[in-house]
């Protein structure tokens, strides 16, 4: 997927979870979802994130691959463990742990997959998506709306009063 796609959906998830968790600082949190969602993709010079930080994409696709350990289950979990029982920063963990799995969740509906147990398994679980395809585009505009339809829920926007305005 396109990182514009991981960053509508990473909003979408961190705005439900912060509507049903009792989250302190929900600005912080929905950032860090964000920002997180990002990381899995550090593995591929190529990305938004790669081209960024070149040196360490470098370094870390040499080491792992694309789509190899920073493309897997162990990823989240491993950071969730550091900041949750290292850090004692429980938010931050749910944050790091859900912007990473986000990511996941997408490219495994990709066609060229991840393997999500890797470094113990390299079998791919693979989608049906085309990375920047019109069913991507697609996709986009649905999350999109969804974000319109929760915040209008949840923020008590009448858009009906908004378009007659406009209009």
């Amino acid at each position: 997927m396109m990182y514009k796609t991981h960053l509508l959906f990473a909003l979408l998830i961190s705005l439900l979870l912060t509507s049903f968790l009792n989250i302190e600082s929900k600005l912080f949190f929905i950032i860090l979802i964000l920002v997180s969602s990002f990381i899995p993709d550090i593995d591929n010079t190529n990305s938004k994130i790669g081209r960024k930080f070149k040196t360490s994409s470098l370094i870390i696709n040499k080491i792992f691959s694309h789509r190899g350990f920073f493309h897997s289950l162990l990823l989240p979990l491993i950071l969730y463990f550091i900041f949750a029982f290292i850090l004692d920063r429980k938010d931050m963990a749910l944050a790091v742990f859900f912007g990473i799995s986000s990511h996941l969740f997408l490219d495994l509906l990709t066609k060229e997959g991840i393997s999500f147990f890797a470094p113990f398994s390299n079998k791919r679980i693979n989608g049906f998506i085309k990375t920047n395809s019109f069913v991507e585009k697609i996709f986009f505009i649905i999350i999109l709306l969804l974000i319109i339809l929760f915040l209008s829920q949840n923020l008590s926007l009448d858009f009906s009063k908004f378009f007659s305005s406009v209009f």
